[in-house]
């Protein structure tokens, strides 16, 4: 359904679009410069251990959000990235190849469609299958003509 100035609603059809699982390999030069960037004193900690947050380099690889987003059909001018959660479930090591799974898990809209929300999760695994993390990312798509939900 239309939103007025030719703006569409998210097609909820995409609930459950995944895009192709790709893998991630947890370099030193990597974590380093992320541990710079976010202020860890990496003497402070496991050397071969990246920061909890690092999970958002992993999930981001190979602009994955912009790539589910286009995919989507959703104009980067009208969105807002308005939350993210992780869930830790082992340390993440340097040297480790890791598989991720990013997923379109639920589209819904809040004030009678001027809001729209895109949640998004990511799957982390090593190679031998055991998940290591996932996170849950919640896009805010904004339709500033608001309108009906679909």
């Amino acid at each position: 359904c239309r939103y007025g100035a030719g703006l569409m609603a998210v097609d909820r059809s995409f609930i459950g679009y995944s895009l192709p699982d790709y893998e991630f390999e947890v370099s030193r030069e990597r974590v380093e410069r992320f541990a710079s960037a976010i202020g860890v004193d990496r003497s402070r900690v496991d050397p071969d251990v990246a920061p909890l947050t690092f999970m958002k380099v992993i999930e981001g690889e190979n602009d994955s959000s912009r790539r589910i987003l286009d995919a989507l059909g959703v104009e980067l001018k009208r969105v807002m990235h308005a939350e993210q959660s992780f869930d830790y479930l082992e340390p993440i090591r340097i040297g480790e190849r890791l598989s991720v799974r990013r997923s379109v898990t639920d589209i819904y809209d809040k004030k009678n469609g001027a809001m729209e929300f895109i949640v998004i999760e990511a799957a982390m695994q090593r190679q031998d299958g055991r998940l290591v993390g996932r996170s849950r990312q919640l896009v805010l798509v904004r339709n500033p003509q608001g309108g009906a939900t679909q």
